[in-house]
């Protein structure tokens, strides 16, 4: 009798032990500026494993990290941010998807909402199908995180009824000349013949950074909501 109660104690506490499923993460393109400059970045992966959001460093070179360790029941969103302080790349994990997830920079800022609404309410953001999302709108960069996030915490979040962006084209006369060249792959890089000249870039609301690898510049435009839009130029982070 005695061996019996201790066999079932044991299946009970075994029970009870939550097995971390693992997942590999693998960054799908080499980042614009790591091109520019032929050296790698380093990253910081920040994720929400299920119970709290994960935070470590990645070194230079690393393309595939292997055996990240999530819990399974919801969606789990991942992010790499260059240098730190860059703009993301960003991928999702989803029960009874692949294990391999490939990490891009168009789906960064929607990741990184994610993360930073886990903080709050990680049930709900274990509830969220980003596959089903992207059926519906193969651009997550254009859905509005503020409706989105209204609608995920008060139980309304529908299938294809989010509120979207339509890029418009803003005009900019402050930026020095030279090629700025993009840290998002959906974002075209462009060119200023001479400063001061105009330049029209078709945006949204979200935060866009360009590097003027020549003269060691970096260029951070930012488009609130309300369409209100501002460029700061500064000098570029320095990895090489």
């Amino acid at each position: 009798m005695l061996i019996l109660f201790l066999l079932l104690i044991s299946l009970v506490s075994s029970c009870s032990i939550e097995t971390p499923h693992y997942v590999t993460l693998r960054i799908a393109d080499d980042h614009p500026f790591e091109i520019a400059s032929s050296t790698d970045m380093w990253y910081t992966l920040r994720y929400f494993d299920g119970k709290r959001i994960v935070e470590e460093h990645i070194p230079a070179s690393v393309r595939t990290i292997e055996r990240v360790p999530v819990y399974t029941g919801g969606m789990r969103p991942f992010i790499l941010i260059p240098l730190g302080q860059l703009g993301p790349v960003g991928g999702f994990y989803e029960p009874g998807g692949s294990d391999l997830i490939r990490m891009k920079s168009e789906y960064g800022s929607f990741a990184e909402m994610l993360i930073g609404a886990a903080e709050y309410r990680p049930d709900a953001v274990s509830r969220v199908s980003v596959s089903s999302i992207m059926e519906d709108y193969e651009d997550l960069a254009l859905i509005d995180e503020l409706d989105f996030l209204d609608k995920l915490f008060d139980g309304t979040l529908r299938k294809g009824q989010l509120k979207t962006y339509e890029p418009e084209v803003l005009v900019f006369d402050s930026i020095p000349e030279g090629r700025w060249i993009s840290e998002r792959y959906d974002t075209p890089e462009f060119s200023v013949p001479l400063s001061g000249r105009p330049v029209y870039l078709r945006l949204h609301p979200g935060v866009f950074r360009y590097m003027n690898w020549q003269r060691g510049l970096l260029l951070t435009i930012a488009v609130s909501e309300e369409w209100e839009k501002s460029a700061n130029i500064s000098k570029a982070p320095v990895w090489y």
